[in-house]
């Protein structure tokens, strides 16, 4: 368990590196709007991660908190499918289905909770 959350906090820093590794030598338009969402999405991205490596064991207890870190750990999945449906580099695509892989080991394990008969 333990060692999930570390992975979790680690993804959570990867992802807000990892955007500025693969954008290419020649720089994205200087766009404010274009800037300002996508910096806006890679936060929201990476604080599921974070929620989830530093709040691990209350997340069993809280139904409130599991429901936002389900909602957070979405962003990061829809994003990734965003990639692998219009991506080109291998680097991306390789990128993308590692967050959604992590995403959906962290939500079956640390999120979701059966609900009991």
């Amino acid at each position: 368990m333990i060692l999930l959350r570390l992975v979790s906090l680690i993804a959570g820093v990867l992802v807000l590196i990892a955007p500025a590794i693969l954008i290419r030598v020649d720089g994205m338009p200087p766009d404010t709007g274009r800037a300002g969402a996508a910096l806006a999405c890679v936060v929201l991205a990476s604080s599921g991660f974070i929620l989830v490596g530093m709040a691990g064991q209350r997340l069993r207890r809280s139904a409130v908190l599991r429901t936002l870190a389900a909602v957070l750990l979405g962003v990061p999945v829809l994003a990734s499918a965003a990639l692998l449906w219009r991506g080109s580099s291998p680097a991306v695509l390789w990128l993308a289905g590692a967050v959604i892989g992590l995403s959906a080991l962290l939500y079956l394990t640390l999120v979701y909770r059966p609900l009991r008969a």
